[in-house]
């Protein structure tokens, strides 16, 4: 197990999307790998995972993919902006989210689809040809990632498994509460129009269950390490950085941990001058999921995802 700037690399190759069944999960390639991801998410709370089966190809394109779209003219971007209080899907304006609230709004905007099979939702094929077909693609195998290692988390944990699989019945549905977003942090051309303690997304800690993130070069990212410090959680091509989220360690009796992380502002103006472009899979129970401790311990009271994600979200988002 590597490490770089004190989060772990762990090669995910034993449990990557190449293995198309789940016939090793009982070999001990996989148990050695459980016990890596067992020992990173109780300590650091986040990995880097490498050899994880997801085509870089796919990756770039649904990047540009993106671009294209928050290269719109901000007119055309409302029309597919989030509609408050019916669907937490579509498009938020920089500033729109919050997530420390004590800081200024992020400099951000976002594309959120959650309930990816909803017939009903608005894709921006039109401004942006095949939108849909490449994000639904990467979806299905950000899907199917995160399966593997909530499997392989649950094997380092001692338990079967499938042993968290009962909370995520209904993903990609508007009964899941899984999420896959897209950050936009556009470009600062003048550094004197950033209000004082603002920043490119505030401390935070995610709130479901885990998080698959996926980051261009530009850096910015920092994560609380073990003794509270802040870290850079370095940019590395053809990875995918994993971390735990607040209900998991909830979940698990807080023996995985949630830890705080933030997107600072570049203090090279040459690296403001260009945007950050971050790609988030939100892996959070279906919205109806009872979340109680895992090992019998009730160290907390059982919970609907659903309800904890509304609080959490209420303190969040300025509409």
């Amino acid at each position: 197990m590597e490490a770089t700037s004190g989060i772990p690399v762990v090669d995910f190759s034993a449990m990557g999307l190449q293995n198309k069944d789940r016939s090793n999960e009982s070999s001990e390639a996989v148990k050695a790998l459980a016990d890596q991801l067992y020992h990173a998410f109780s300590t650091i709370g986040f990995v880097y995972l490498k050899n994880h089966g997801i085509p870089q190809e796919m990756i770039d394109s649904v990047f540009e993919t993106y671009d294209a779209f928050f290269n719109l003219n901000e007119e055309v971007k409302e029309n597919y902006s989030k509609k408050v209080g019916t669907s937490p899907d579509g498009w938020d304006a920089c500033e729109r989210e919050s997530t420390n609230p004590e800081r200024p709004g992020d400099l951000k905007e976002s594309f959120d689809v959650g309930a990816i099979n909803d017939e009903n939702f608005r894709w921006p094929d039109a401004e942006v040809p095949n939108f849909q077909r490449n994000v639904r693609t990467v979806y299905q195998c950000l899907k199917d990632l995160s399966i593997k290692v909530l499997s392989c988390m649950a094997i380092g944990l001692q338990m079967e498994p499938n042993a968290f699989e009962y909370a995520y019945q209904n993903m990609g549905t508007s009964l899941g509460g899984t999420q896959l977003r897209y950050n936009y942090y556009p470009v600062i051309k003048d550094i004197t129009k950033v209000k004082p303690g603002q920043i490119r997304c505030g401390e935070h800690t995610d709130y479901g269950g885990i998080t698959l993130l996926i980051q261009d070069d530009v850096g910015g990212l920092e994560v609380t390490n073990v003794t509270g410090k802040f870290i850079s959680a370095t940019p590395m091509r053809g990875t995918v950085l994993v971390n735990i989220a607040d209900l998991m360690q909830r979940w698990t009796a807080d023996k995985l941990k949630s830890v705080v992380h933030r997107v600072l502002i570049p203090e090279i103006e040459i690296k403001r001058c260009v945007p950050r472009r971050s790609l988030v899979f939100f892996v959070d129970p279906d919205s109806d999921a009872l979340i109680t401790c895992m090992d019998g311990s009730n160290k907390y009271p059982p919970i609907k995802t659903g309800d904890w994600i509304k609080k959490k979200l209420v303190a969040t988002y300025m509409y």
